[in-house]
């Protein structure tokens, strides 16, 4: 017997109140993260209560927030929030908080590629030349796990290098597969201007309060510990960016000058000897132009450049080196200053440093390697000498010797020659891909699009000239994050935004001799 209209009525009303699925399956999630929280609280562990709050909120963010809108996000907390967390808080884990960002933000541009959530736009630049970079740091990836699945390194190392070394890619190819507007390319470039900026405070109280304590490295800005270099090398990138933009009309005089004078004071706290050849040569190729093809405009150029040089070693001499050179001699004086940089033999037994000439020597002389791990290395791993994650197999050969201090030094033991030159590749070819693009662009060209292409292919060159400086481009977010975004805008002009060739030559119109006079012919 079929119910009375009453009854189902009364049972549809019934089943509208009961709760759906899906928030069944949510309320019973929240539930158990609830109960997981707890536990995690309660173990009294501040590092997994963190690391877990970081989790959580990674989650929604890489449901719901692109990677164009995350980049910016990525800026900050990388270039700014990350180092100062260490610096002034101690926070070893903001370290994570950098590679954390980075690996978020390569999951969501391979879920946006799935997905096709953002198709790439059409191709109207020269897509064949762009896609050579990308193209050269898939070989090099397919090569890293050739070579870790070759490699003698334990989980843990093989955790820590996959950490360090590979989630920055993902800029790079996110750059490459979407179309970004070229407004929201110059925000992030003004993003860097501004951090920049804030840097000088940040140096000035380092300088003054903290560096008797932690010594001349002690001056790193928002880059955290040791990462002067990189403080550096951003404040570098800033300048040249404001400079390329005004070399082609685009900023104001004044603007550029309010930012070198607050980037060398940056250079100047940081103490950083590199400058002395990253600064001319990054000035030198945003105003290549105009100096090369004016002679006067070359003399200026050579004496502003004679003058920061001489300038950048009174201020060094006066503030780091003069109190350590007074009683030296010229030999002694030259080694402080920079002379073990080359020393094939500066290494100190005691404490395990070693110069950058030595770290490469060491390698050379090594009779143990075969044919096969010179050409391939050890294996991503090989030369860490990390206290948390134990040495390589490498590493544990030599002992307490940092045998890793520069990044060739680390390619070449970990993925040998042909690895090293493949990685050396991917920012070659970004310096070819920008120099093209720039070189074959007419002046109906985007003037603001050439001023970035033009910092970042200057921004190849001193990346490439850190492999043999330091290690940061192998395994230091911030340093990684500057270059893969300058990598990012090269292939990005080069794909997406055309450049209009120079306009042929008229042909003349043959000249008369007179109204009499005969034609004349050009011979």
């Amino acid at each position: 017997m079929r119910p009375l209209p009453q009854v189902r009525a009364a049972l549809r009303r019934g089943r509208s109140r009961l709760p759906s699925l899906t928030a069944v399956v949510a309320a019973a999630a929240l539930l158990l993260t609830a109960v997981f929280v707890g536990l995690v609280v309660a173990l009294g562990v501040p590092q997994f209560t963190i690391v877990l709050a970081g989790v959580l909120i990674f989650i929604p963010v890489l449901l719901f927030v692109n990677t164009a809108n995350l980049m910016p996000v990525m800026f900050v907390a990388v270039f700014f929030v990350s180092g100062m967390a260490q610096y002034f808080f101690s926070l070893r884990l903001a370290t994570w908080m950098a590679s954390g960002l980075s690996a978020l933000f390569f999951v969501r541009a391979v879920l946006e590629v799935m997905l096709s959530s953002r198709r790439p736009a059409a191709e109207r630049g020269e897509p064949q030349h762009a896609l050579i970079v990308p193209l050269c740091a898939s070989v090099y990836l397919l090569f890293y796990f050739f070579s870790l699945a070759l490699g003698h390194s334990t989980l843990a190392q093989t955790v820590s290098v996959l950490r360090f070394c590979l989630p920055m890619f993902g800029v790079l190819f996110a750059m490459y597969w979407f179309k970004w507007s070229p407004r929201r390319l110059h925000l992030l470039w003004i993003l860097i201007v501004w951090i920049t900026l804030a840097q000088l405070p940040v140096t000035l109280y380092q300088h003054f309060f903290k560096m008797n304590a932690l010594g001349w490295d002690g001056v790193v800005g928002s880059f955290g510990g040791n990462m002067s270099p990189v403080l550096v090398l951003f404040s570098v990138a800033a300048m040249l960016y404001l400079l390329a933009r005004w070399s082609r009309g685009l900023t104001p005089w004044w603007q550029v000058a309010a930012v070198f004078v607050v980037g060398i004071a940056v250079v100047l706290l940081g103490e950083v000897k590199a400058v002395f050849i990253w600064l001319p040569i990054g000035v030198f190729w945003v105003l290549r132009r105009k100096v090369l093809r004016n002679f006067a405009a070359f003399i200026v150029f050579s004496a502003l450049m004679m003058a920061f040089l001489a300038g950048t070693f009174a201020v060094y001499h006066a503030l780091y080196w003069g109190q350590h050179t007074k009683t030296d001699t010229m030999e002694e004086k030259l080694n402080s200053m920079g002379g073990y940089v080359v020393d094939p033999n500066g290494i100190n037994y005691v404490t395990g440093e070693i110069s950058r000439g030595a770290s490469l020597a060491l390698w050379y002389r090594d009779p143990v390697p075969s044919v096969q791990e010179r050409l391939i290395g050890y294996g991503p791993g090989a030369s860490l000498t990390s206290q948390s994650t134990g040495r390589g197999v490498v590493a544990a050969r030599y002992r307490r010797l940092d045998i890793g201090a520069t990044g060739m030094a680390s390619l070449l033991w970990d993925v040998g020659i042909l690895g090293a030159l493949l990685f050396a590749s991917i920012f070659g070819s970004g310096f070819l891909v920008g120099w093209r693009y720039v070189k074959n662009s007419g002046a109906e060209a985007d003037g603001a699009a050439l001023a970035m292409v033009d910092t970042a292919t200057a921004m190849m060159l001193l990346a490439l000239s850190t492999l043999i400086y330091n290690k940061t481009l192998i395994d230091e977010p911030t340093a990684q994050l500057l270059a893969y975004f300058c990598l990012g805008c090269i292939v990005q002009c080069a794909r997406y935004l055309p450049v209009p060739a120079p306009a042929a030559p008229v042909p003349r119109a043959p000249k008369r001799a007179g109204a009499g006079g005969r034609m004349k012919i050009a011979s």
